[in-house]
């Protein structure tokens, strides 16, 4: 990465050294640079056959493999290594629960985003308000009901004016009350609060669970390419992104989530079969958390973009919702 992109970068940003790099002076030489300007560096752990490489002693953050590094090896490694361990390609809830149980703490991995196939979905009470609540507000309620969904939880309440109060929409001013917060944003961008708040229920500390980040960003990340791809779908773009995270929350199928909310046709064909335009943005979305940045070509193009829009667009969603969540 060049030092003039490299200067856009918050301090503190991760910047990842290629595997194939590892061992190339030059590059551990400006890794080095950059850590002293506070940017942090992560690797991919790489045995050597002869004890820890210089690149493993220099790594703010060292991602071993679950396919390739057990969890008893990663204890040991623990031991050795100055950085943090991140287990990456984590597939299934055996696996993670052998790695965490042995001490590590961060994760990567396809297991984290799917449903877990076990059990019946698991929908709060709370849950059950603000599904009904969206589709009040898709049905275009009279304000006075859904004024009223949030004064009669407390709790509910609470959260909207937490998050209102947030740096999410920058409104410029401090919300004081629901009527408020409604008359402010409106309907379609209280739908977004709404469809956010249902990550936010029942798990106090977002930023210990991860799929309210993920959901976040992948939102961001949508909304911000559909304003460069075609803006009259940004509002749809992030909800079409936060709700593809829906099936997992609540451990259940694409379709069984479109079926309990009242979603326009373009989302619903957008999260159960990728079609459309809205399709062809989450398609992108998905691409970039498995990192598969040169199979982009198709959507980009259909939609007027190039894969740099997608690199900017998830560093800028990524940031936006660290600034979120910390709020």
């Amino acid at each position: 990465m060049e030092a003039d992109v490299i200067s856009l970068l918050p301090k503190n940003s991760i910047l990842q050294v290629p595997e194939k790099d590892i061992l190339d002076k030059e590059v551990l030489l400006k890794a080095a640079m950059l850590k002293k300007l506070t940017y942090q560096i992560a690797i991919d752990y790489t045995p050597s056959g002869h004890g820890l490489l210089p690149a493993h002693g220099m790594a703010d953050f060292i991602r071993i493999s679950a396919s390739s590094v057990p969890a008893s090896q990663a204890v040991a490694l623990l031991k050795g290594l100055r950085g943090k361990l991140i287990v990456g390609g984590v597939e299934d809830g055996e696996s993670f629960a052998g790695y965490r149980d042995a001490g590590l703490e961060l994760f990567q991995g396809a297991f984290f985003m799917r449903p877990s196939g076990e059990g019946s979905p698991s929908v709060s009470s709370d849950q059950h308000i603000l599904l009904q609540l969206y589709n009040d507000l898709r049905a275009n309620k009279d304000v006075t009901v859904i004024e009223r969904a949030f004064k009669n939880s407390p709790k509910l309440a609470y959260g909207l004016l937490r998050l209102m109060n947030s740096a999410f929409f920058h409104v410029g001013r401090k919300i004081t009350s629901i009527g408020d917060a409604i008359t402010l944003l409106g309907y379609d961008n209280l739908q977004k609060w709404v469809v956010l708040l249902l990550f936010e229920v029942d798990h106090r500390d977002s930023q210990s669970y991860p799929i309210v980040e993920k959901a976040l960003v992948r939102g961001r990340l949508m909304e911000s390419l559909a304003k460069k791809a075609a803006r009259t779908l940004a509002d749809s773009a992030f909800i079409t992104g936060m709700l593809s995270f829906m099936n997992v929350l609540f451990n259940m199928e694409p379709d069984e989530v479109t079926q309990k909310l009242n979603l326009v046709q373009d989302i619903q064909d957008a999260l159960t079969a990728r079609e459309g335009a809205l399709g062809m943005l989450l398609t992108l979305a998905e691409r970039a958390d498995r990192q598969e940045y040169d199979d982009m070509d198709g959507e980009t193009k259909a939609l007027g973009l190039i894969p740099e829009d997608v690199l900017w667009a998830e560093t800028n969603a990524i940031m936006d919702a660290g600034n979120v969540l910390g709020s």
